[in-house]
């Protein structure tokens, strides 16, 4: 028993099935927007140098952002230079001059080989938290020697 009023207006209307279906266009728009925007985060924030593993770096206050450049890792055991071990911390103990004669021999190796005249003198310093700095001070002396003056400590950024 329909009247004609109702029956005018169900007739072109399908019954409604009882499945909801969402938008997807609209979804695949936010997926793209959340893409792009995590891309775009991780590829501006992401690290230039990535510490050795093991090495504990002290916290920094500082802002500055490391430069890639010749990487000098002051471990418990050994100094390497990009990733090569160079001397041992024995030979550092055993010097009594703050120049150590086989590290100041590879890093004036080293300094012929840079050909970018901005980073021909820089080096990067990884140096554990708990060395002692009488032997940090000895690694600093011998790349100063070997014309790598400008030098910086890498450190971990606070919070």
């Amino acid at each position: 028993m329909s009247t004609p009023l109702t029956s005018f207006f169900s007739a072109g209307r399908k019954r409604p099935s009882r499945a909801i279906m969402p938008q997807v266009t609209s979804l695949v728009d936010m997926m793209t927007i959340l893409l792009v925007f995590l891309l775009k985060s991780f590829s501006a924030e992401g690290n230039i140098m990535t510490p050795s593993q093991d090495l504990v770096l002290p916290l920094s206050n500082a802002k500055d952002p490391p430069r890639t450049a010749l990487m000098v890792e002051v471990t418990s055991s050994a100094v390497m230079v990009e990733g090569k071990v160079v001397v041992t911390m024995d030979d550092i103990v055993a010097t009594d001059s703050l120049v150590v004669p086989r590290l100041f021999d590879w890093l004036s190796g080293m300094a012929v080989t840079f050909k970018d005249p901005e980073t021909r003198h820089e080096a990067v310093i990884q140096c554990d938290k708990n060395c002692d700095f009488k032997y940090l001070k000895k690694v600093m002396a011998t790349c100063a020697r070997a014309s790598f003056s400008n030098f910086t400590l890498l450190v971990m950024q606070k919070g």
